[in-house]
């Protein structure tokens, strides 16, 4: 009887655990964690010089301005902007992710997510974002 009592919340528990919109991500509990490589505007044009940038801000965003020959890839429009990263990337080149600036982690995820999908180690976030690539134009640097 005893042992039936403890039972009664047990599934109730696992079904919240298992159904919330909350829950974790048990998949993700096993992985191995990947750090993620960040880079200024000038190690990025020193080190990467042809390198592929992506921008994982959203499209009203980008509306403002995009580092030349970047390709749009974030989380809300994935299928989209991966088919664009597949013509233009040759499975060699470096991948830059940037988003807007300090405050934006998009360019983390989609880092993260590129790695996972690709299996492509090259892979590294600008620091400051598109606030750093802006700023540094400004101030006649070439990333």
């Amino acid at each position: 009887m005893v042992f039936a009592l403890l039972l009664v919340p047990i599934a109730p528990a696992a079904l919240t655990g298992w159904l919330h919109p909350c829950a974790p991500d048990w998949r993700a509990l096993g992985e191995k964690k990947v750090a993620i490589v960040r880079v200024s505007v000038a190690q990025a044009g020193r080190n990467y010089p042809d390198a592929l940038w992506i921008d994982a801000r959203p499209a009203d965003v980008r509306a403002a301005g995009v580092v030349p020959g970047s390709v749009a890839l974030n989380e809300d429009d994935w299928e989209t902007g991966f088919a664009a990263l597949a013509e233009k990337w040759d499975g060699r080149r470096t991948i830059v992710v940037y988003c807007g600036g300090d405050s934006c982690h998009a360019s983390e995820a989609v880092a993260l997510r590129l790695r996972r999908e690709l299996g492509f180690e090259r892979i590294v976030v600008l620091e400051g974002g598109w606030d750093a690539w802006r700023a540094a134009r400004a101030m006649g640097g070439e990333p």
